[in-house]
């Protein structure tokens, strides 16, 4: 059997153009051919189909009062077997529920015909193939207040229903026959357009929304950008006053990052959770890791409107969107939901496949004994900086630093004592210098720092610093361990980075000939000839 989407634009395929619409759409599209009747109060012939799912509450209301309102109403629904459909629907004097086993949503996509004295209208829809199984189904759709295309789906419609139902088709002649119109409300069709075309409209801006926020995430994997971008376009597609977005960290669960968006009237509210959607968030999703998280909507209609949708990636929330307005009692749409949770869905894969870009990264860079940067970073870096201080006249400098007696350690206590040892350098060279300064392991027992804007004797006082902390600090089940150190500067005893390490090198040999745990620099300083 042809469905009646199918019927209709093959027989007047010359006046319609199938839109394309999401699910939640194409649901409140057949509501607002309801709201036609109910607020209306027209005595009308309503004929639906349509899959019985959604909350049981909601649906029996709407179509209680509906049933209510029209002279009566036919409703197709799939049979109570479907796995979709999730309540019950019982025929009353005003509705007949017509069950159909063979069409699951009936017509593979909602439709609904409304016939009356003054007002006759329908819409049809099917779902676009090969997505029955999509979480978010895209249908294609027509509408028209045609009365010769309406009478079209009204004789397919009674086809159907006296071959399937012949008891109720002699009652359905007789209401057609007090429902067929004898004039055109035109403001009731133009009522209906306009509401059809904004409602088309605001799907088109958030769809929009929602490339935008995809083509901003995949185009980088820098998680604060990532972050900022998607939280600025959420809040500007719902026309939300404020929003947030919240990230935990991997490790301890704390929050890693925030991202706020505000209209321009307002005041940003702190990032730290003392406000309270922020703090809802935090204590409520964090709550539903290991789980399906599910969007929370803050009902109170004397407060701010507020949205928190649970970011989560493989059944673990990893951060919270928030969305809030000030409007009371602000209903968020279907589809203004459905985008906030599609953004969430593609936040969940594009900060875990930043944060793995970022772990292979650091793997990629750094020493996995020390943490300290390896040797590949330390010259790509180096390199760097001497380019940086040719631009601007500047200093660099250089400090090379051996473990004294490595292999010693690792003949008497074993090659577990001497990693302690190495690691236990490491901890004190990055407690001893600046944010800007960058410590590696250079290879083996040798480590190196790199000093930008540093001048050889300042660089000369951190090596100091370091040779005493080092000595002064005993590692577990060693005692003291020393260090050699060798200092030098560019552009005042090198002229390129491979002369600026070889001088350094040097330097530090001077100071284990010197008899070891000692701070030798460059040539021409005066530094270098005392206590030699």
């Amino acid at each position: 059997m042809y469905s009646l989407f199918y019927v209709l634009t093959n027989q007047h395929a010359d006046e319609f153009a199938p839109v394309h619409c999401n699910e939640q759409t194409a649901k409140r599209l057949v509501r607002y051919f309801e709201d036609v009747v109910t607020e209306n109060k027209l005595p009308a012939l309503v004929i639906e189909g349509r899959c019985l799912d959604g909350q049981m509450a909601r649906e029996t209301e709407r179509s209680a009062k509906l049933a209510d309102t029209a002279r009566h109403t036919y409703l197709f629904s799939c049979d109570p077997d479907c796995q979709t459909r999730t309540w019950q629907c019982q025929s009353s004097g005003n509705l007949t529920l017509l069950e159909e086993r063979d069409y699951h949503n009936i017509e593979t996509g909602p439709f609904i015909l409304v016939m009356d004295q003054r007002f006759c209208g329908l819409l049809a829809s099917c779902l676009l193939p090969g997505q029955s199984g999509n979480r978010s189904k895209t249908y294609e759709m027509v509408w028209t207040f045609d009365p010769n295309v309406v009478f079209t789906a009204i004789e397919y419609l009674m086809a159907r229903i006296k071959a399937r139902n012949p008891d109720e088709h002699a009652r359905m002649e007789s209401l057609l026959g007090a429902s067929t119109p004898h004039s055109h409300s035109l403001r009731l069709a133009l009522s209906l357009t306009t509401k059809l075309t904004l409602l088309m409209q605001r799907q088109n801006e958030l769809e929009m929304a929602i490339n935008r926020i995809s083509s901003a995430i995949s185009s980088t994997l820098e998680i604060e950008s990532i972050l900022q971008s998607a939280v600025e376009e959420v809040g500007q597609a719902l026309k939300a006053r404020r929003a947030a977005l919240v990230l935990w960290e991997e490790e301890t669960g704390n929050p890693e990052g925030m991202s706020v968006y505000e209209r321009a009237d307002e005041t940003v509210f702190a990032p730290t959770g003392d406000g309270p959607p922020v703090k809802a968030a935090s204590d409520q999703s964090r709550n539903t890791s290991g789980k399906e998280a599910e969007i929370t909507v803050e009902s109170d209609l004397d407060a701010p409107r507020s949205l928190e949708i649970p970011i989560t990636y493989r059944n673990s929330v990893i951060g919270v969107l928030l969305v809030e307005d000030d409007m009371p009692g602000r209903d968020w749409e279907d589809e203004e939901m459905l985008m906030v949770k599609t953004v969430s869905d593609q936040l969940a894969v594009a900060i875990s496949h930043a944060r793995l870009f970022k772990r292979v990264q650091t793997q990629a860079m750094t020493d996995a004994l020390t943490g300290l940067y390896n040797h590949r970073y330390f010259q790509e870096r180096l390199d760097r900086e001497i380019k940086m201080s040719d631009r601007q006249s500047d200093k660099v400098s250089l400090i090379l630093l051996d473990l004294d007696h490595l292999k010693r350690i690792n003949d008497t206590y074993g090659h577990l004592a001497g990693d302690a040892a190495l690691h236990h350098v490491a901890g004190v060279m990055q407690r001893s210098v600046r944010e800007v300064d960058i410590c590696a392991r250079y290879g083996g027992e040798e480590f190196a720092i790199i000093l930008p804007q540093c001048g050889r004797e300042d660089a000369l006082g951190v090596a100091e610093r370091l040779r005493a902390a080092i000595a002064s600090t005993p590692v577990h089940k060693i005692g003291q361990v020393t260090a050699s150190i060798g200092v030098a500067s560019y552009p005042n005893c090198a002229n390129s980075k491979e002369e600026l390490i070889e001088m350094a090198d040097r330097a530090m040999y001077k100071a284990k000939e010197a008899g070891r745990n000692r701070v030798r620099t460059g040539p021409h300083s005066a530094y270098s000839d005392a206590n030699a």
